[in-house]
C-alpha cells in the first residue's frame, strides 16, 4: 500500500543515528514567527544565507528603522555577525549555513566572484544586499523546508541539498548578482577576513586586533584595507554602532548599563545616538523582548 503521508518513518532510528544533526551544527534551519515578534541570534559561526518564504520582516544593522525583506527575497549574514529584527506579519524563513570550501559548482568557486565586483562599488554597511528568489529555487526551498520539518535532519541529506542550492544559484543568477549577494564575505585574503570576523567581537581597538592576529602593524593595515575596503579604525567604529543599536533595540539593558558597556557617559550616549541614528536611546528602543534563535 502506497504511503501518502509526509511523516518520517522509524523516527527513533533517525534521531539516534550519529548522522542526525540539528540546531547550531546543522547546515539548514527553518523558523516560523508570529506577527510583531522580535528575534535575535548573536554571532554566527558560519556565513549564512537566509531565504524568506512567507510574510515580511524588518532586519537592522545601523538603520534604526530597519530594512524590509519580503517573501521571495534572500540575503547573506557573514560569519561573526548577528541576525536580528521583527516580523511585520506571520513570517517563515529558511537558512543555509556553509563554509568557504563549498563551491558554486566544481568549475566555479565563491572566491571567483571577487572579480565580478566593481572596484568603485560603494559599500553601504547600513543596507544588506537582497536578491529575488528565482521560481525554481523557491520550489526547491519549499521542498527542503517540508522535508526538514518531518524531522529528517541527516547530515548527508543536508549536504546534498546545500550542494543543489549552490548549483542552482550558479545556474539561475548572473555572476554580478551573486557577487553582490556574497560581497560581505569576499576579499583578496579570505583566511585573514575570516579571522578578523571571528576575533573582532573580543576587541575594542585596532591595536588589540593586531595583537590578537600576531601581525605587524604595516602588514595588518595593508591586508585590512585590501579585504574590507576601509581602515580598521573606521570599520570597528561601524561595528560598535551596529552592536550598540542592537543592544538598544533587542535587550532590556538600562540606559546606564548601556553607557557603561560602551564606555560612554549617559549624556554622551544620547548625543551619540542622536548624531548617528537620529533618535535618543529611549526613542530607538522597541516594545517587547526578542526571542532568541538558537539553531543558526
Amino acid at each position: 500500500m502506497q504511503n501518502t503521508r509526509n511523516e518520517l518513518q522509524y523516527r527513533q532510528e533517525h534521531l539516534m543515528c550519529k548522522n542526525y544533526v540539528a540546531n547550531e551544527c546543522a547546515n539548514w534551519g527553518v523558523w516560523h514567527l508570529k506577527a510583531n515578534r522580535l528575534f535575535v541570534k548573536e554571532g554566527l559561526k558560519r556565513p549564512t544565507l537566509v531565504f524568506v518564504l512567507k510574510g515580511e520582516m524588518n532586519i537592522s544593522t545601523v538603520n534604526p528603522i530597519g530594512q524590509k525583506v519580503v517573501a521571495g527575497q534572500m540575503f547573506l549574514v557573514p560569519t561573526g555577525e548577528s541576525f536580528y529584527g521583527k516580523a511585520v506579519c506571520d513570517t517563515s524563513f529558511i537558512r543555509c549555513s556553509f563554509t568557504r570550501e563549498l563551491a558554486l559548482c566544481n568549475k566555479f568557486s565563491i572566491e571567483q566572484l571577487q572579480d565580478c565586483i566593481d572596484a568603485d562599488y560603494p559599500q553601504d554597511h547600513s543596507i544588506i544586499p537582497l536578491l529575488p528568489i528565482q521560481p525554481l529555487l523557491y520550489k526547491e526551498l519549499e521542498i527542503t523546508r517540508d522535508v526538514l520539518e518531518t524531522g529528517l535532519a541527516c547530515i548527508h541529506y543536508q549536504r546534498m541539498k546545500m550542494e543543489i542550492l549552490f548549483m542552482e544559484l550558479r545556474g539561475f543568477y548572473k555572476r554580478e548578482e551573486l557577487a553582490l549577494l556574497f560581497a560581505p564575505i569576499l576579499g583578496k585574503d579570505n583566511d585573514f577576513k575570516d579571522k578578523v570576523l571571528q576575533i573582532y567581537p573580543e576587541v575594542n581597538t585596532a591595536k588589540e586586533l593586531i595583537s590578537q592576529l600576531n601581525m605587524s602593524p604595516t602588514g595588518f593595515k595593508r591586508k585590512f584595507q585590501e579585504s574590507f575596503g576601509t581602515s580598521a579604525k573606521q570599520w570597528l567604529i561601524q561595528k560598535k554602532k551596529e552592536k550598540l543599536l542592537r543592544d538598544i533595540i533587542m535587550t532590556n539593558m538600562s540606559i546606564a548599563e548601556l553607557a557603561d558597556k560602551y564606555r560612554f557617559s549617559v549624556n554622551y550616549l544620547t548625543t551619540f545616538c542622536k548624531e548617528h541614528f537620529g533618535k535618543s536611546p529611549t526613542e530607538l528602543r522597541s516594545d517587547g523582548f526578542p526571542i532568541k534563535i538558537n539553531d543558526l
